[in-house]
C-alpha cells in the first residue's frame, strides 16, 4: 500500500510539474517580439508548426535528430569522446535500471515473460547498469574538476536532485548487498516457498548450502553443516530455489559489497527494511521534483533535437519562436560545453563577471525572462549587460551545444530585452551620451580656437597635435567606407573624418566625441593610410571613444 500510494503521488507531482513547464513555455517572453502574445495564440502556432512538420518531407530528418542526436548523442561525440562516454554511460545505465529494476514487474515482464529479478541475465544486468551510472557520474566529476573554465550555476533543487541520485544508487547497491547476506531475507523466502514438508532438518541443510554458496550470514550455530548437509541442501535448492535464484556472484558489485559487510551482517540484517524505505523514498522524491531540476532535459533535450531539423528560424512566426526559445531554456543539459569553448571566456581573467560565460548568461536570461524566480537587481542587470555585449557572436557556443540550442539567437533576444529596459550596448550608450553632450554647443555660434584641454586629453596617447597637420584635403573622408555607405553622410554621421580632425584643431572636443562618425568608425585604417600628412586619423577616433567612455558616467550623472 505504501509503495502504491507513493508511486501515484510521485507520478502525480511529476505530471503536474511537466504541465507547469508547458504552461511556462507558453508564457515566458524572451525578446520584444514575444511581448503581448497570448498562451492560446502560442499554443496554436506551436501545434500547427509541429503538425505541418510531421506531414512534410522533414519528418525523416526529425526522426534522425531524435535517434542520432537525442539517443545516440552524435553532437556530443563530434566535439568530445570523453563527454560522449559520460553521457552515454549515465543514459544507458539509468534506462537499464528503469527497465530491469524499477519497471521490471510491469514493463519488462510484459516484454520477456520469464523475467525474474534474481535470475540471469537480469541479476547481472542490474549491477552492470548501476556500474555504468557510477562510471558516468565519476567521469562527470572528473571533467568538472579538470577542465578549465567549467563553471556551473547550481540551484538548491539541483543540489537536492544530485543528493537523491546518490542515495538511489548507493542505497540500491547497499540494499542488494544486505539482501545477499541477510538471514532474514532467507527466512522470508523459506516461509513463502517451504521446501517439501518444511522439516527443520531440511531447512538446516538448505541454510548450509546458502551460507557457503550464496554468501548468507546466519547467527552462530546455523548454516554450518557438514559435507553431507551441504549436498542435501544442494539437492533441495535445485528442486525448490534454482528456478528463481541465480548464484549471487552474478550481482558482482552487490555481492562484493555483501562480502565486505559479512563481519557485521547479522547485526545489520535489521537495517534492510530501513534501507529499502530510503531507496524507495529517494526514487519517489526524485521523480516528484524532476520537472524542476536540471534533469528535466531528459525530456526536453530529445524533444528539441527532434524539432530542430524542422525549424527555419528566420521564417518562424513570433508566436512559434517565443515558444521555441522558452523550450530551449529547459533543454540545457548544464554540461558547460559552451562556457569551456567560449571565445571570450578568457576575458574572465581580467573582468570578474560570470555572465561572460554562456552557461551563466543562460541562467541570468532565465531570471530576466521570468522562467526562473528572482528578478535581477539593477546591479545584476548591469552585470548581465556587460556579459551580453562582450560576446563576439562567433557562433561557437551554438555550433557545439549538445542540446542543439541556438544560443546566438537567445543572446540577441537578451540584448533586445536589455535595450527595452534602457540598457543598450555600453558602446552605444556612451555614443548616445556623447551625442547629447554635444547638442548644446552645436546650437551656439561659438568657435573655440586653441582649446588646450583636448591637447591634454590626448597627450598620454602620443596623438597630441597630430590633427593640427590636417589641411582639410578630405582624402580621409573620401577613403572612408562608412562615409561611402550614405548618399548624404552629413545627415547620418554628423561630421566626416576630416571635419572631426578640424573640430579637434578648433578645440571642439564635445562635437568630435559626439559625432556618430566617431562611433561608426570600422577602424579599417584606410583613412590613416591615405592621409598625405600622416595624421593618425583612425587612432585618434579610437582614442576619442576611450576618452568618451571615461567621461560618460559624469555626463549621465
Amino acid at each position: 500500500m505504501f509503495l502504491t500510494v507513493g508511486v501515484l503521488l510521485a507520478l502525480g507531482a511529476c505530471a503536474l510539474g511537466l504541465a507547469y513547464k508547458i504552461w511556462q513555455w507558453l508564457h515566458v517572453a524572451i525578446g520584444p517580439q514575444a511581448q503581448g502574445l497570448g498562451a492560446g495564440q502560442r499554443a496554436v502556432a506551436a501545434l500547427g508548426g509541429l503538425g505541418r512538420a510531421f506531414f512534410s518531407r522533414r519528418l525523416g530528418a526529425m526522426l534522425g535528430g531524435l535517434v542520432l542526436d537525442g539517443l545516440g548523442q552524435r553532437r556530443v561525440w563530434r566535439h568530445s569522446r570523453l563527454a560522449w562516454l559520460t553521457h552515454i554511460s549515465i543514459f544507458v545505465g539509468f534506462m537499464g535500471l528503469l527497465l530491469m529494476h524499477a519497471l521490471g514487474g510491469v514493463l519488462t515482464k510484459a516484454i520477456w515473460p520469464d523475467y525474474y529479478p534474481t535470475l540471469n541475465p537480469y541479476l547481472f544486468l542490474r549491477d552492470l547498469f548501476g556500474l555504468l551510472v557510477l562510471a558516468g557520474v565519476g567521469l562527470a566529476i572528473y571533467r568538472r574538476v579538470t577542465i578549465p573554465g567549467m563553471k556551473l550555476t547550481t540551484r538548491g533543487l539541483d543540489r537536492l536532485a544530485l543528493v537523491l541520485l546518490g542515495l538511489v544508487i548507493f542505497s540500491g547497491f547497499g540494499l542488494e548487498g544486505l539482501k545477499i547476506t541477510s538471514h532474514q531475507s532467507f527466512e522470508r523466502m523459506v516461509q513463502d516457498y517451504t521446501p517439501g514438508s518444511g522439516q527443520p532438518q531440511e531447512i538446516a541443510d538448505l541454510e548450509t548450502f546458502w551460507a557457503q554458496e550464496y554468501g548468507v550470514v546466519f547467527p552462530a550455530g546455523r548454516g554450518q553443516g557438514d559435507a553431507a548437509a551441504l549436498e542435501r541442501g544442494r539437492k533441495l535448492h535445485e528442486e525448490t530455489c534454482a528456478d528463481c535464484h541465480a548464484p549471487a556472484q552474478w550481482a558482482f558489485l552487490s555481492y562484493g559489497l555483501g562480502k565486505a559487510l559479512r563481519p557485521a551482517a547479522v547485526s545489520l540484517a535489521g537495517a534492510e527494511q530501513a534501507l529499502w524505505y530510503v531507496h524507495v523514498l529517494a526514487c519517489l522524491l526524485g521523480l516528484a521534483i524532476l520537472p524542476f531540476t536540471k534533469f528535466l532535459h531528459l525530456f526536453t533535450t530529445p524533444l528539441l533535437l527532434m524539432v530542430r531539423p524542422a525549424v527555419d528560424r528566420p521564417k518562424m512566426s513570433p508566436a512559434s519562436l517565443a515558444t521555441l526559445r522558452a523550450l530551449e531554456l529547459d533543454a540545457c543539459m548544464h554540461c558547460s560545453t559552451c562556457s569551456v569553448h567560449c571565445s571570450v571566456g578568457v576575458a574572465l581573467n581580467e573582468v570578474p563577471n560570470q555572465n561572460i560565460l554562456p552557461g551563466e548568461k543562460l541562467a541570468s536570461l532565465m531570471r530576466l525572462s521570468g522562467a526562473r524566480r528572482g528578478a535581477p537587481s539593477p546591479a545584476e542587470l548591469r552585470s548581465i549587460r556587460q556579459g551580453a555585449y562582450i560576446c563576439t557572436s562567433c557562433l561557437r557556443c551554438t555550433n557545439l551545444c549538445p542540446a542543439g540550442i541556438n544560443l546566438q539567437d537567445l543572446w540577441q533576444a537578451l540584448k533586445d530585452d536589455l535595450a527595452s529596459q534602457g540598457l543598450p550596448a555600453t558602446y552605444q550608450a556612451v555614443g548616445q551620451a556623447m551625442g547629447r553632450a554635444a547638442q548644446p554647443s552645436r546650437q551656439l555660434p561659438l568657435v573655440r580656437l586653441g582649446d588646450q584641454s583636448i591637447q591634454n586629453d590626448l597627450k598620454g596617447s602620443a596623438l597630441a597635435g597630430t590633427f593640427s597637420s590636417c589641411y582639410k584635403c578630405m582624402t580621409c573622408s573620401n577613403a572612408c567606407p562608412v562615409v561611402r555607405m550614405f548618399p548624404r553622410p552629413m545627415e547620418e554621421l554628423d561630421l566626416m573624418p576630416h571635419q572631426i580632425m578640424h573640430s579637434l584643431g578648433l578645440g571642439m572636443k564635445e562635437e568630435a566625441m559626439g559625432a556618430r562618425m566617431t562611433w561608426n568608425c570600422l577602424t579599417c585604417y584606410l583613412c590613416q593610410e591615405a592621409c598625405p600628412q600622416g595624421v593618425r586619423v583612425a587612432d585618434i577616433l579610437y582614442e576619442l571613444r576611450h576618452l568618451a567612455a571615461a567621461k560618460a558616467a559624469d555626463l549621465e550623472g
